[in-house]
């Protein structure tokens, strides 16, 4: 448990310990979990019908006003919406998790470092603290928020909202919520990990090794965005 706070406080102990000592669970469970009950307690109280009509403008799919008529009638299921959003957050965040951790440990067959897959999940969750961060105020403003409250505007540490509020059919909407600025801290904890394990002199390798997924990432949907 100590080590939940020392590695934002003394990172560099909790992370070169873990090259010997991986263990990966409790950082996974906190950051899955709370997202998960921040999720489920957003959809719990969000308007459902605005929520999806919401969804379907981002989505850019055409909707006659017949179908918005059928949807607004039945009304969406709210509890569906309630598991379903708080189950599907918390497995894509479990995903990228174990995408991560492969990375980590393809990286390590690249670079000669030897790192089996458990001390890639391990750099992969305990990295990620940071964005307990997020977590927390995004169940903060959950208690506060109206019905009509987009989920994204509760994510106080993006591009968008913080700096600016792109309307919803901005093609530079999705990149300017997800990038966050904690993104910062978490790549910089992922090399200065990196560089403990490989016992490099210089920061240059960890960083590209760390910042990597997030440029390839971010670069993708910067073009996406330029080509719409």
């Amino acid at each position: 448990m100590k080590d939940l706070i020392d590695v934002f406080l003394q990172p560099s102990a909790v992370l070169g310990r873990l090259k010997d000592q991986p263990n990966f669970l409790l950082p996974l469970l906190l950051i899955v979990g709370l997202t998960a009950v921040a999720s489920y307690l957003y959809f719990e109280k969000v308007d459902a019908v605005w929520f999806m009509e919401r969804s379907i403008a981002a989505s850019g799919q055409e909707i006659s006003d017949k179908e918005l008529q059928a949807i607004r009638a039945s009304g969406p299921n709210s509890n569906m919406l309630k598991w379903t959003g708080s189950i599907g957050g918390s497995v894509g965040i479990l995903v990228s998790f174990l995408a991560f951790g492969l990375y980590y440990f393809l990286a390590g067959k690249v670079t000669g470092l030897a790192l089996n897959y458990k001390q890639g999940l391990a750099l992969a969750s305990w990295s990620a603290m940071p964005t307990l961060i997020s977590s927390v105020l995004l169940l903060v403003g959950v208690f506060s928020m109206t019905p009509q409250t987009p989920l994204e505007s509760l994510v106080l540490t993006s591009v968008d909202p913080m700096l600016v509020q792109l309307p919803l059919d901005s093609p530079w909407k999705g990149l300017a919520t997800s990038a966050s600025f904690l993104t910062i801290w978490t790549t910089w904890l992922a090399a200065l990990g990196w560089k403990l394990w490989s016992q490099a002199k210089k920061w240059t390798g960890a960083v590209v090794v760390a910042a990597l997924p997030t440029v390839l990432i971010y670069g993708g949907m910067a073009i996406k965005a330029l080509l719409n």
